[in-house]
């Protein structure tokens, strides 16, 4: 039986028929024996070995159960093979006092931990290296179990009296020893993950130290690690504990490049560098760090809790987050992960930080496997035809400037990646910050089954023959002062509204065909003021245009019609210009409805419109709203209404009843920017 996590150790053949060898021995060996207490082949636990230890131990003869101390003398040498587990009785320890080589690989680790069937923390002493060589190393290592707290006392005399005190100790603790530390796992201890005491320097790098009952790593006060690159989380202690006689913190720690997160007590004692853990600047990726680019970020393990999956999921912070180092070599050639696993990029994979300038054709389809930012200054270009998929509910944000180049016959995609059916809100959308780049330009492209499609916060674009559907909230929004350029567009079966205008955004909608949601064409609320122009707004749930708390706007040559509820809805103090549309069949005889609908202290301007076939009245609106004769209600003869065209058959009356200042064709067909 193997205790190591999620099965990760490599159950090779060889490991399978070795293991199966030695249990077949030791059963020969008890065969016809009166002492029916020997091993059986659901207790072997290994083979039995105590102690001291050197040279070679082999995985041949792995796993391997220490019943008493295992010690490696002053002056001997212990290499140990990859793949060998040596399982530990209850309160045994490992001392070196030599040299140890511990060198296991991602295939193949080496593993120290518990030998009984049902392992918890602290379960054996863990390994002690005392003057130990200099060369020891351990590399691709599982510490698993090791080290109670409260079970080792050292002694003092004070004035003539001895007294007594915890020691702190780890799975390993090094003393006088500054051995090499790379890709280790140190979990589930029962005290320290790593104790690093007098004169002890470990170099500590690409490790893991996670669900040890006390810190991540100890510093005692003559002792002077190198801590890189390690993921340092959920300890039920401090990440990193540093003790300082005096009370003086330990400004010169090298600690740096490392993620320090969610530990019980906090991520550094108080005696730790005062620097540690406060947000001074940002790395490579633009996540904020302290001086040495410490992190206190969610590393986003793949499954630390039930299986120890320590491999990174895409939206990790770990992932690239290492020095802009040539020296610090990642396989990808990107910056260096924390952790033990490299990162590996599939073809055509985006994450977190846009590091290219531009997404290529000839590489689609392309797939988003995690929010993803533009930074400011940067520009991306998307060439005609590319496929973006969205794997997962991310958002990508636009800081810089993006110019997504579609073309009619070759329109880029942004959409869900999900392998079933794609629904509503399978990803956030395409957000434009506040404070980002202007002159951003989205043309012939398809985005779908967001949550919102498009969202602007005090930004400027151009969105021109774009379709943008099935988004579970908005297809567009402009909140706080954005005025996008909104042309020729279709967008439809959205849920909330097709878009929406918020705090005194004043986009430009003009020739769009929006509709088909169980909410609003277009939302319009606080001061905003839209110039929506030869739109058709049909189909949507509820009204086509809906404006309250003190919007306006100029809504000039559009069709509005076969909506729910009403063609416009306008509420407290929302009072636009309203000019040469046709309004149709809006509502029904079971919900009612108006052409238009206008309450508290609403007065729009009304002028030159057509109005035909609404349950309940054309206008409904205050006492105090000038209604002009230049409105008319007859029916617009449309060409196929009931199968999507609006255009105006030869014998319509709106073809000469519009506003002469504007053109005397009504809908949104007319006007002097119609696209006929």
């Amino acid at each position: 039986m193997s205790f190591l996590p999620g099965g990760r150790i490599k159950s090779t053949a060889t490991y399978i028929f070795i293991s199966s060898l030695f249990t077949a021995a030791l059963l020969f060996t008890v065969a016809g024996c009166e002492d029916s207490r020997g091993p059986t082949g659901s207790t072997f636990r290994g083979n039995p070995i105590e102690g001291e230890l050197s040279g070679v131990l082999g995985f041949a003869g792995s796993p391997y159960l220490v019943v008493d101390t295992l010690t490696v003398p002053y002056g001997s040498e212990l290499l140990i093979e990859p793949g060998v587990e040596l399982r530990f009785e209850p309160e045994i320890p490992f001392e070196v006092y030599g040299n140890i080589i511990a060198v296991g690989s991602e295939a193949a680790p080496i593993t120290f931990t518990s030998g009984l069937e049902y392992p918890k923390r602290g379960d054996w002493d863990g390994i002690w290296l005392y003057d130990a060589d200099r060369n020891s190393r351990f590399e691709y290592c599982y510490f698993l179990f090791g080290a109670k707290y409260g079970r080792h006392y050292h002694y003092k005399s004070f004035g003539g009296q001895l007294d007594s005190s915890l020691w702190d100790y780890g799975t390993l603790t090094c003393i006088r020893s500054s051995p090499t530390i790379y890709r280790c796992w140190f979990l589930s201890g029962g005290f320290h993950g790593l104790h690093c005491d007098t004169s002890a320097n470990p170099l500590v790098e690409n490790s893991v130290f996670f669900n040890n009952a006390g810190h991540g790593i100890y510093v005692h006060p003559l002792a002077d690690p190198e801590i890189y690159y390690n993921i340092i989380v959920e300890n039920d202690d401090y990440g990193v504990f540093c003790w300082e006689e005096g009370n003086d913190a330990r400004e010169n720690l090298q600690l740096w490049y490392n993620i320090v997160w969610s530990n019980f007590s906090g991520e550094y004692s108080n005696l730790a560098p005062h620097f540690l853990g406060r947000i001074m600047q940002v790395n490579g990726n633009l996540d904020s760090c302290d001086r040495h680019f410490n992190l206190r970020l969610n590393p986003d393990f793949k499954d630390p809790e039930k299986t120890w999956d320590f491999r990174l999921n895409a939206c990790s912070a770990a992932i690239d987050a290492g020095p802009d180092d040539p020296r610090c070599n990642d396989p990808d050639g990107t910056r260096l992960e924390f952790g033990i696993y490299p990162y590996q990029y599939r073809p055509g994979e985006i994450r977190r930080l846009m590091t290219v300038d531009r997404l290529e054709t000839g590489l689609s389809p392309y797939y988003m496997s995690c929010n993803v930012l533009l930074p400011k200054g940067a520009t991306l270009t998307i060439e005609p035809g590319v496929d973006v998929l969205v794997e997962g509910r991310y958002k990508f944000r636009v800081q810089g400037r993006l110019i997504s180049d579609g073309t009619e016959s070759s329109p880029v995609s942004i959409r869900s990646g999900a392998e079933v059916e794609p629904g509503f809100g399978d990803w956030i959308g395409i957000d434009f910050d506040v404070g980002g780049d202007e002159g951003s330009e989205l043309r012939y492209t398809h985005i779908a089954n967001a949550r919102w499609g498009l969202a602007f916060n005090q930004r400027e674009a151009v969105i021109d023959h774009c379709i943008i559907e099935k988004c579970d909230s908005v297809g567009i929004l402009c909140y706080n002062l954005s005025d996008p350029l909104i042309t020729d567009c279709i967008i439809r079966e959205n849920h909330f509204a097709g878009i929406m205008c918020w705090y005194n955004s004043s986009p430009l909608i003009r020739r769009c065909t929006i509709g088909e949601g169980v909410g609003y064409g277009i939302y319009v609320l606080e001061h905003s003021m839209p110039v929506i122009i030869n739109n058709l707004l049909a189909g949507s749930g509820t009204s086509g245009i809906r404006m309250e708390n003190l919007s306006s706007g100029t809504v000039i040559n559009n069709t509005i019609g076969l909506n729910g509820y009403y063609g416009i809805n306008l509420d407290n103090n929302s009072s636009p210009e309203i000019r040469n549309n046709i309004f149709y069949k809006n509502g029904s005889e079971l919900r009612g409805g108006n052409g238009i609908k206008a309450v508290k202290t609403s007065r729009p301007e009304i002028e030159y419109n057509c109005f035909w076939g609404h349950p309940r009245s054309a206008v409904d609106v205050s006492s105090n709203t000038e209604l002009s004769e230049s409105n008319i209600l007859v029916d617009p003869a449309f060409v196929d209404p009931e199968e999507g065209d609006f255009h105006l058959s030869g014998s319509s009356p709106c073809l000469t009843k519009g506003d002469p200042d504007i053109d005397t064709q009504m809908g949104a067909y007319g006007g002097p920017e119609a696209g006929r």
